[in-house]
This record gives structure tokens, C-alpha cells and sequence, in this order.
């Protein structure tokens, strides 16, 4: 696994200020049968271990495709699951990341979105 020294250092800073981290991750080889969920659960303790955070994940396991599913983006599912879970103001979430959906996907829920290439420079 390799882990940009840069960004785990901003993530830190995050962390260091109180900010709640958490993730979202698509894992569509639970689907076809070549990754178990208990893989998935290794591979993001693993990320959490290299980074040296604990960051919360949530993914989807579904197939690739179309999404057919309530946790796939831009479906907003998994990011109400997160705003449940954890009572947040959506106004006041930050939303980074890097795939052509997710802008959308950070509108739909009422989250502010950052492009992760742009936030990561600017930190």
C-alpha cells in the first residue's frame, strides 16, 4: 500500500484539530467473489495502520455497472449514513475528492466539495 507522506500529513493536521475523518470507498470485488468483506476490513486497517489515523470507511460492495444500489455514488446513501451516525450539519461538511461524480454527489447531500488535488496543494 503506498500512502502520500503529504497527504497523511494533512489528514494529521485534520485529525490534530478536531475534525472528524471519514471515508468512503467502492469495493465491487466483494461482488464478484474475489475480495471478502473481511479482506475489505483488512485492507482499510491496513491504510488506517500506514496512515497512522482512524479514519472511519464505509463501502459499497456492489457490482460494477449502472448503480443499482442505495450506497453507490452518486447515489448519497452511504454519506446519510454517515450524517446519521454521527449527527452532522451537512453545511458543515467538507467533501474531498477526485471522480467526475463527486461534485454532484457532495451537492445532493449539502456538503461543500473540493477537489482532492486542489485541497492536498493547498495544505
Amino acid at each position: 500500500m503506498v500512502v502520500d507522506a503529504g497527504r497523511a500529513v494533512t489528514l494529521h493536521g485534520y485529525a490534530d484539530r478536531g475534525f472528524r475523518l471519514l471515508g468512503l470507498s467502492w469495493q465491487p470485488e466483494t461482488a464478484e467473489g474475489t475480495r471478502t468483506p473481511a479482506d475489505v476490513d483488512a485492507i482499510l486497517a491496513k491504510m488506517n495502520e500506514v496512515l497512522g489515523l482512524a479514519l472511519e470507511m464505509e463501502y459499497c460492495p456492489h457490482a460494477a455497472g449502472p448503480p443499482r444500489c442505495w450506497c453507490r455514488k452518486p447515489l448519497p446513501g452511504l454519506g446519510v449514513l454517515l450524517m446519521h451516525r454521527h449527527l452532522l450539519d451537512p453545511g458543515q461538511c467538507l467533501y474531498i475528492a477526485d471522480g467526475p461524480q463527486d461534485a454532484v454527489y457532495a451537492e445532493r447531500l449539502g456538503w461543500r466539495y473540493r477537489p482532492a488535488r486542489e485541497f492536498f496543494a493547498d495544505n
